[in-house]
C-alpha cells in the first residue's frame, strides 16, 4: 500500500505519564501492564507495520482522577505535548485532544483552545467519565461545541461504572468489560437522541464496534418498544457511525461489522502500544489476508483520509 493510516493509536504525554507514576500505577485497568511508550518507538513501531500516518490518544485510564485542579492541567498540558509532537511531524502523525471531564465548563473551554489555538486533529472521549456516560444530558454543552466543530471524536472503553462483585474479578478490564462499556454508551447516546441532536460530530468506535455487531439485529427489532414515537432509528444510527480495526478484529467481528455498516465506514487500527508490536504484526498480516484489494484500498487509506479531511 502507498499509505496505511491508523486512526487508532495511544501515547503518554510525560503529563500523563507522570500522574500515573505519581500513582503508582504500573499496572492499568485491573491488571493490564503500562506499556513503554516514546516518540521514537512510535516512529519505528509505523515503520515495521508500514504506517504512514498514526492518529495519536491517551487510553485509559483517562486523566481524571477525582482531582480537579490536576485533571484539568494534565489535559492542557498532554494537548500541547500532542500539538507540539503535530508540528515536528506533520506528515505523519495526528493527535485526538483528551478533555478534563466530567469538568463541564473546563471541557468547553479546552475543546474550545485545542480547535482554535492547537489546531488537533480531534477529540478522544472515554465512554464515561467519573461515572458520568456519553449521551448523559449533563454533557450537552460539551457535544454543542464539538458538533459545532464538525469534530472528529474517537470513543475509548475504560472501566465501567460498577462492576458486578465475585465475577471474573481477575480479569483486567480490556478483555471483556471495555466492550461492555462500549456497547453501554453507544446505545446510550443514540437512545438519548444525542446522535440525532449533534449529527455533524463523526463518531469513531473503537475494536469493531466491540459487541454491537453482534447486538445490533436484536436491539434493531425493539426500537419501537423503546423509541415509539420513531424518532431514534437504532439501524441507520449505528449504520452511521465510523469504526476502527483496532485489536483481534478479523475475521468473526469484521464479518458482522460488514452486516451493520457500509464499507466506507471502516477504518484501520493498530491499538499500538497496548497491542505488542510482534502481536500488531500477526495481526496486521490477518487483516490482510482477510481484506480484498478494494477494502484494503479503503480501510488504509480512502476512508480514513476522508473521515480526516472533511
Amino acid at each position: 500500500m502507498r499509505e496505511k493510516i491508523d486512526i487508532h493509536a495511544h501515547y503518554f504525554p510525560p503529563a500523563y505519564d507522570q500522574m500515573l507514576e505519581k500513582r503508582g500505577m504500573k499496572l492499568l485497568d485491573g491488571g493490564f501492564p503500562k506499556p513503554e511508550w516514546n516518540e521514537e518507538i512510535q516512529l519505528s513501531f509505523m515503520e515495521k507495520l508500514g504506517i504512514t500516518y498514526s492518529v495519536l490518544s491517551i487510553s485509559s485510564p483517562h486523566l481524571h482522577m477525582g482531582d480537579v485542579g490536576e485533571a484539568i492541567e494534565v489535559a492542557r498540558s498532554s494537548n500541547e505535548y500532542g500539538a507540539e509532537l503535530m508540528k515536528k511531524y506533520p506528515e505523519q502523525i495526528g493527535v485526538l485532544a483528551s478533555l478534563p471531564l466530567p469538568e463541564i465548563d473546563a471541557a468547553v473551554e479546552e475543546v474550545k483552545y485545542c480547535r482554535n489555538e492547537l489546531h488537533v486533529t480531534g477529540f478522544a472521549l472515554q465512554t464515561n467519565s467519573c461515572g458520568l456516560y456519553l449521551g448523559d444530558a449533563r454533557l450537552d454543552p460539551v457535544m454543542e461545541v464539538l458538533n459545532q466543530a464538525e469534530s472528529v471524536v474517537l470513543i475509548h472503553p475504560t472501566e465501567p461504572a460498577a462492576i458486578p462483585q465475585g465475577v471474573n474479578e481477575n480479569l483486567p478490564y480490556p478483555m471483556m468489560e471495555f466492550f461492555f462499556d462500549t456497547c453501554r454508551a453507544v446505545m446510550n447516546l443514540i437512545l438519548t437522541g444525542t446522535l440525532n441532536k449533534y449529527p455533524k460530530i463523526r463518531f469513531v468506535i473503537p475494536h469493531a464496534g466491540a459487541y454491537l455487531p453482534i447486538i445490533s439485529d436484536r436491539v434493531a427489532s425493539m426500537s419501537k418498544m423503546l423509541c415509539p414515537d420513531g424518532s431514534v432509528d437504532i439501524r441507520k444510527c449505528l449504520a452511521d457511525l465510523y469504526y476502527d480495526l483496532g485489536g483481534t478484529a478479523m475475521p468473526k467481528q469484521y464479518g458482522n461489522l460488514c452486516q451493520m455498516t457500509t464499507k466506507d465506514h471502516i477504518l484501520y487500527g493498530s491499538d499500538t502500544p497496548f497491542t505488542p508490536l510482534p502481536l500488531c504484526c500477526k495481526l496486521a498480516e490477518t487483516m490482510d489476508q482477510g481484506l480484498t484489494a478494494e477494502m484494503q484500498e479503503l480501510v488504509y487509506r480512502e476512508n480514513p483520509k476522508r473521515l480526516l479531511c472533511k
